[in-house]
């Protein structure tokens, strides 16, 4: 566990996916009086075809089977499915554009807002007469609409992110409260360092997530991507304090002194209970869990705030899948009816639970045990970040920053030498 290697910038891309593993099989649904069937308002008869990023063996793609099975029984709507897996993403832009017969698919819901907005439909008249924004998590189809501008996909299984720790060590160190600000999260990791645990760990994947989310709680989202884009390192003295900030955590010995370990080295100290918290996304207590056959009761609160900084701990990295409607669908209300049925109510409550996911349907409470933590933090969210908070804007130099963010975090550079060696590689 001890042997560093740096992962390439495309792993560390591809967390951005919450491709989130199957947890424990839970057949428990909530809201039955609520969902029992689709009113199917379309005059449409025959078959829908759906082309699905997930691959038929995946546990996501056995929910999503077993709604359209119900939905066919209940319609007499027969549902073609393509079963593309991630392939899908490298064949759907010129199935679109050649006109082949597609209802409805699914990818990440902000590359549907950017890449695909021009060839799927509005479903904000549809979500209205559905009464959709009742009951959807408000943060994941404002997103949509804030990137597309319009409610071109419905999102589903979505992830939010912050810091995960172990409770029992949170207990154990007399830590009765969730940190809010940085200057709170130090006294939890002076805690953590007095029993003995390493308070913080950290994987080589994902320093540029930790650095991001560091930075916007300075300068906030916009302004770590006007750092990036415009390559105001060293103009902006936020970037500084951020790097500072670093280096404190690893001279206080707050930051695993195996940190950053080679993923999923880092998470895994977590699961091993040599470490109490990681930062990440809702898929990491599966994964450790699944990584280290640990058991642990897990806490999680939204990053914290900093002093003075712009942006609170309401903000967070969140993300999802999302169903779109191709915009040349002839059987668009059928469609819609069936999207809805996937990601409401009785299915959108299994997948939570079979998948350990969140609902994506408020009116389902019962969460994955191992992400009962999350939901205050998850509820208090009123804005989100993007992958990596702005530092993946631009791509010339992303690789540069994932080098010296390793670099950072591994203490080969001071703050100063940091904010230099961005300077210099962007300027």
């Amino acid at each position: 566990m001890k042997t560093k290697k740096i992962l390439g910038i495309l792993l560390a891309a591809s967390m951005s996916v919450s491709l989130v593993a199957c947890g424990s099989n839970n057949d428990n649904a909530s809201n039955e009086d609520d969902n029992k069937s689709v009113a199917v308002d379309s005059e449409a008869k025959g078959e829908i075809t759906y082309w699905s990023m997930w691959s038929n063996t995946e546990p996501q793609a056995k929910v999503i089977q077993e709604a359209i099975d119900a939905y066919t029984e209940e319609t007499g709507i027969k549902v073609n499915v393509e079963w593309k897996g991630r392939d899908l993403g490298t064949v759907l832009q010129a199935a679109l554009e050649a006109g082949e017969e597609i209802d409805f698919f699914d990818w990440d819901y902000q590359k549907i807002a950017y890449e695909y907005k021009d060839k799927v439909m509005s479903l904000e008249d549809m979500a209205e007469t559905a009464g959709y924004n009742d009951y959807a998590a408000p943060v994941f189809p404002n997103a949509v609409r804030k990137w597309a501008g319009d409610l071109i996909a419905i999102p589903y299984q979505p992830y939010t992110s912050g810091i995960y720790y172990n409770k029992a060590m949170f207990e154990e160190a007399g830590i009765t409260e969730d940190p809010q600000t940085w200057d709170e999260f130090l006294a939890a990791c002076e805690k953590l360092k007095g029993i003995g645990v390493a308070p913080l760990a950290q994987d080589d994947a994902y320093v540029m997530y930790t650095f991001g989310y560091h930075l916007a709680r300075y300068i906030g989202q916009d302004g770590v991507t006007d750092v990036v884009t415009n390559g105001n390192w060293a103009e902006n003295e936020a970037v500084l304090k951020a790097a500072q900030d670093i280096v404190d955590l690893i001279s206080n010995g707050y930051l695993s002194e195996y940190a950053p370990g080679a993923y999923p080295e880092g998470e895994n100290e977590v699961g091993y209970e040599e470490a109490a918290m990681v930062v990440n996304a809702s898929w990491v207590p599966a994964e450790i869990t699944n990584n280290t056959n640990c058991d642990l009761e897990w806490g999680m609160f939204n990053y914290p705030s900093v002093d003075g900084g712009k942006d609170p701990n309401t903000i967070a990295n969140v993300g999802a899948q999302g169903f779109a409607i191709n915009k040349n669908s002839k059987n668009a209300q059928a469609t819609f009816d069936l999207i809805m049925k996937i990601t409401s109510g009785e299915f959108d409550q299994k997948m939570a639970l079979d998948c350990t996911g969140i609902p994506s349907d408020t009116r389902n409470t019962e969460w994955p045990e191992d992400l009962q933590g999350t939901k205050v933090a998850f509820d208090a969210l009123t804005d989100v970040y993007d992958w990596n908070m702005g530092l993946n804007e631009n791509p010339d130099i992303t690789e540069t920053i994932q080098t010296n963010c390793l670099q950072l975090f591994e203490g080969k550079l001071t703050a100063q030498q940091f904010v230099d060696a961005m300077e210099k590689a962007t300027n």
